[in-house]
């Protein structure tokens, strides 16, 4: 019975696993559309902007946006993964 018990814990815990993931990558999914239409603007902005101070100092602020994301999304697709297999390998 105890053992039916943690089963079903176990599975349950999975099941909210497996649908948090399933967020994460809808999540992660739009950041990388997110990112992809940054980009296309700082391509655009690029190329409308002289070389002024002022330009390239936003045009870098953009780009270190852009690496901030990236690298945020990186760290959640990570972390996502790692908590999967620790899961995946203790079912077994």
């Amino acid at each position: 019975m105890a053992m039916e018990s943690v089963l079903k814990e176990l599975e349950s815990r999975i099941e909210e696993l497996v649908e948090a993931y399933r967020g994460a990558e809808t999540r992660s999914g739009e950041l990388e559309t997110k990112i992809g239409e940054l980009e296309a603007e700082i391509t655009e902005l690029n190329a409308k902007l002289t070389s002024s101070t002022d330009a390239n100092d936003r045009v870098a602020e953009f780009e270190k946006q852009r690496d901030e994301l990236a690298t945020r999304l990186e760290k959640v697709l990570g972390l996502i993964d790692g908590v999967l297999k620790r899961d995946s390998s203790t079912e077994s």
